[in-house]
């Protein structure tokens, strides 16, 4: 699709939509980007999912309109975005500005957005480029920091919060909103930092669940064809193998049992989740608290 030029002027009312777990540290910093922003949001949505202890935001002057909303189970990515979303749509805002708690937008990231994202208003789907921690710099099509319009929303409706974790991204940002017609458009110049806070060294059994579930799931029931699902179902076979020493047998049990759900369509939080704490640059736990 072409850019028109020259557009008509538009009515910008954009919120800042961040998701929360257990970071508080992480969570500061991202508000502080997003307050410094070269063009900051009309408002601020935190979603705290579970976070123990809960957030609590002082006032703080040089910071948009904040509102927190706490859901009182860790509903993960899927929940706590759906819920997020939900929030939105319940305001008088047009558009979202997507983050995670891990994210730091540069300082222009969300002019950059925008200047594309005002040319189709109604159809705006608009990412950043997200810099890893080992400095590589992609598109990494998830909750990285983009903007997307009400009328998207309304259109295809909200994340699948049954999914939990892992592929709720896939299913919504990858599939469901580019099948509805709305192409993602990426700017090249507007660049997120994500931080990665809650990569340790080792995977916990609920992740293997997760994703193997999940995946398996989205093939079969949302796209309906293989496509790379057996190259991915291999990279996660060989990494409950061969990634960690102990265990072994105990990640490929998890993995059957998930893939015996995602099989049969069986969603929801299935497998117990172990809280999860920021890590600090070092790669130890902030705080005192390790996951129970």
């Amino acid at each position: 699709m072409v850019l028109r030029a020259e557009v008509e002027p538009v009515d910008r009312r954009i919120m800042a939509v961040v998701l929360t777990h257990n970071a508080p540290a992480s969570l500061a910093r991202c508000l502080a980007v997003i307050a410094g922003q070269s063009m900051p949001p009309d408002g601020v949505l935190v979603v705290d999912n579970a976070s123990r202890p809960p957030v609590v935001l002082e006032p703080d002057p040089s910071m948009p309109a904040v509102r927190v909303v706490r859901s009182d189970i860790n509903t993960g990515p899927a929940g706590g975005y759906s819920q997020a979303l939900a929030e939105f749509l319940g305001s008088g805002f047009g558009h979202a500005w997507v983050l995670d708690d891990d994210m730091a937008p540069e300082p222009d990231c969300l002019e950059r957005l925008w200047a594309v994202a005002r040319l189709h208003p109604t159809e705006a789907f608009v990412f950043p480029k997200s810099r890893q921690p080992d400095g590589s710099l992609d598109v990494w099509p998830s909750w990285c920091g983009f903007v997307v319009s009400r009328e998207i929303i309304l259109t295809v409706g909200l994340p699948m919060g049954e999914l939990f974790w892992w592929a709720e991204d896939t299913e919504y940002l990858q599939w469901r909103i580019p099948e509805a017609g709305f192409p993602r458009r990426v700017v090249d110049d507007a660049i997120v930092a994500h931080a990665a806070i809650r990569q340790g060294r080792g995977v916990p059994l609920w992740k293997y669940y997760y994703e193997a579930r999940n995946m398996l799931y989205v093939h079969l029931y949302v796209k309906r064809r293989l496509g790379r699902y057996p190259r991915s179902v291999s990279k996660l076979l060989a990494r409950a193998l061969l990634r960690e020493q102990d265990g072994r047998v105990q990640r490929l049990g998890v993995m059957a049992r998930g893939l015996w759900d995602g099989l049969r369509g069986n969603l929801g939080i299935r497998f117990p989740v172990e809280p999860m704490q920021e890590r600090t640059a070092t790669g130890g736990l902030s705080g005192r608290r390790r996951p129970a």
